[in-house]
Formats: structure tokens, C-alpha cells, sequence
């Protein structure tokens, strides 16, 4: 999985939200640094390697100064889904300075934890950045995968599938990992229940996939199960919900996350791993539509629940920005205590091996501070 992709995609996001004459200078400070990365985003090689060290610390400390002046940008349009100014200035600060220690593991765990924003900004947003798009012709990958990944990126989403549909039809003579092809009927999953909101549509796009008889049978068995899935939900609506509907909205989650909530999950369940998209697509556009919402805490636990959930099936490390957002902007809420206790769990886990759970300096010093903050309401 390319990192850095991740961390640019979420910095796109905030961009969009603010009026577009008042950030063009930021916004082409960004686009700048976006190509100047792109080798890079592209490799897990390239940016591992040493040589590779000082432009990518200085790219990085550029992206930190253009965060902090969007976030102190007093006109800056708030959405409810997105993860705050704060919190990112503080995530783009914490990379770099574990970048320059040395310690690739947890810069790029941090980089995982950002996929999850990026992603699901970039699929439920569905407006493109054309300029982004034009500036990236000159700068086409050769991997059908890679080159869909960036594009998905910047939300030239109709490319983007095109290039991940490539990428299937041409496996294996291509060399296309079957990782990366793993990744790629997520991303289509993403897409058709979160964006295009069409089940039908997911269903014949997975039909497209399995025309391809030279693809893993286990993947092959999981597109199977996915198309299915898809064609049994395809009459469910997706419901809608007002400002003055919070109770509704609450009663929707906890029936339908029931189960997961009261910690039971289902881990290989086809319908449930399209459900957890659907859920979390009606929330976001909940926020999007109602982003002073009393709930936002709860519904930043209640994406942790559909992000960890995805998480487990691809290895992605997701939902960690929800439980750190709701901790460290609302820790006077009863459902924070939840989200530290969820965010300590995860943490640990990850750091959790055959020797032994070895939680680095910085990732402890991190846990201290939000416990602190907690325990500051009591």
C-alpha cells in the first residue's frame, strides 16, 4: 500500500473546503509538493532509501506550514466529516519527526491511519479536481494499478476505475500483485456503495471482474461473494436523515451495528463488509449536511466500528483518526472514554508480536497524553 498517497489525499480534502479564490496559492503549494512526491508515493523502495531522506523531510515540513495556514484560514468552511486542522497539522508533525528518527515502522503506521480519511473523503466527495488531473498528464505510471491509485487520489474517479479494471482484466500477464488486485476490488467496492451509492452497478462491475478466469480462486470466490451480496441489498434504500433527526439516527446505527457494537463481528461476511460501507457512507453525508451535530462524537466511534471492520479484511490500519478526533476534541463526552479505550486497543495490538508487545517511545508518550486529557473531566 502506498503511503504517502494517503496523507496528500487528506490534505486534499481540507483544501476543497475552502473557497477556492482564497486558497489557490495554497492549493497550488500542494499541488506542487504532490509531484515532487510522486515517485515516492509510488514505492515503498524509493522511500526507504536513504538518498531519498532529505526531499522527502522537506516536502513534508512544506505540507505542515500550508496545514497550519489553512487551519488558521478564517474562512474556512467546516465539514463534519473532516478530521480537524488540528489534528492532521498534528499527525503531518508527528511523521516527519519519527521520519528523521529512523523509526520507518511507525511513520508508516501513522501513514496507514491516514488511508482511512483520505479514502473515504475521496469517496464521498465526489467532485474531481480537474486541475490536479490535467498537471498529472505529464506524469502517467506504467502500472495500471499505481497510476489508478493516484487518480483515486486526486477523485478523477471515472479514470481511476477504468485503470483498477485494467489492472484486473490484464492479471497476470500485467505482473500486477495479487495484493494489488485484492486492493483493487476494494477500491470498487468503495466506489460503487459509498459514491455511486449503486448496488446494482457493484454487481455488474464485479461480473466484468470474474470474465478474467485467470485470477486466484480465492479472490475469485470473494468477488463471487461480493457480486451476491451486492444483487440480495440492491432494493434497500439508503435512508436519509434531517437535522432534527438525531435520535433517528442513532436508532439506525445501533440496529444496524447491533451485533458489532455488543462485540460480535463477522469478519468474513460478504454483506456485512458492504454494509459497514454503506453505514458509514449515510453518516458521512449525515456530517457533511449537519456538521455542528451533537452526535459527532458518537458517529466518529460508530466510523471506528465500519473502519475497523474493513480494516481486518485488507490489513489497513483505519479507524485510529476517528478514535484520536473524538478523544482529543471532545473528551468532556461520555463516548470518549470509549474511543481511548478502542484507540489503546488497536495500539497495542499493532505493536503486538511473538516476542512480546513492544509500543515505541513515541506511540506511548502519544497514549499518556490522551489518557491525561480523559481523566482531566472526571
Amino acid at each position: 500500500m502506498t503511503k504517502f498517497k494517503m496523507l496528500l489525499g487528506l490534505l486534499l480534502g481540507s483544501l476543497t473546503v475552502v473557497a477556492v479564490a482564497e486558497v489557490k496559492p495554497l492549493m497550488n503549494q500542494m499541488f506542487n509538493e504532490i509531484f515532487t512526491l510522486k515517485p515516492f508515493i509510488v514505492s515503498e523502495t524509493a522511500f526507504s532509501d536513504p538518498k531519498n531522506a532529505p526531499a522527502i523531510d522537506k516536502s513534508l515540513k512544506h505540507m505542515i506550514e500550508v496545514s497550519k495556514s489553512i487551519n488558521h484560514e478564517t474562512q474556512i468552511k467546516r465539514s463534519g466529516f473532516e478530521i480537524s486542522g488540528k489534528v492532521l497539522s498534528q499527525q503531518l508533525k508527528e511523521v516527519d519527526q519519527v521520519f528523521l528518527a529512523g523509526n520507518k515502522d511507525y511513520s508508516l503506521w501513522m501513514l496507514k491511519s491516514t488511508l482511512s480519511v483520505c479514502m473515504n473523503c475521496h469517496t464521498q466527495l465526489p467532485a474531481m479536481s480537474t486541475h490536479l488531473t490535467t498537471l498529472n498528464q505529464g506524469h502517467i505510471l506504467t502500472n495500471p494499478f499505481e497510476e489508478a491509485e493516484f487518480l483515486f487520489v486526486i477523485r478523477n474517479f471515472d479514470e481511476a476505475m477504468k485503470l483498477y479494471q485494467k489492472a484486473l482484466d490484464g492479471y497476470p500477464a500485467n505482473q500486477v500483485t495479487v495484493d494489488s488486485l485484492e486492493k483493487t476490488v476494494t477500491r470498487q467496492l468503495f466506489y460503487f456503495v459509498r459514491v455511486r451509492r449503486s448496488m446494482d452497478d457493484l454487481a455488474k462491475a464485479l461480473e466484468g471482474d470474474l470474465k478474467n478466469s485467470k485470477l486466484p480462486k480465492s479472490l475469485h470466490e470473494k468477488i463471487e461473494g461480493l457480486k451476491s451480496a451486492a444483487l440480495k441489498m440492491k432494493k434497500e434504500k439508503y435512508p436519509e436523515f434531517s437535522a432534527k433527526e438525531e435520535a433517528d439516527v442513532r436508532k439506525y446505527v445501533e440496529s444496524n451495528l447491533k451485533e458489532e457494537l455488543n462485540g460480535n463481528f463477522s469478519y468474513n461476511s460478504p454483506e456485512r463488509q458492504i454494509q459497514y460501507l454503506k453505514i458509514s457512507s449515510i453518516l458521512y453525508e449525515y456530517l457533511q449536511a449537519n456538521p455542528g451535530t451533537h452526535i459527532k462524537p458518537d458517529i466518529l466511534y460508530w466510523l471506528s466500528f465500519c473502519e475497523a471492520r474493513y480494516s481486518h479484511q485488507l490489513s489497513y490500519s483505519m479507524p485510529e483518526l476517528y478514535l484520536k478526533q473524538c478523544v482529543l476534541e471532545f473528551p468532556k463526552n461520555p463516548i470518549a472514554k470509549k474511543c481511548l479505550a478502542d484507540y489503546q486497543e488497536l495500539v497495542t495490538m499493532a505493536y503486538t508480536g511473538t516476542s512480546g508487545t513492544h509500543i515505541p517511545a513515541e506511540v506511548a508518550k502519544e497514549l499518556k497524553t490522551m489518557e491525561e486529557l480523559v481523566k482531566k473531566v472526571d
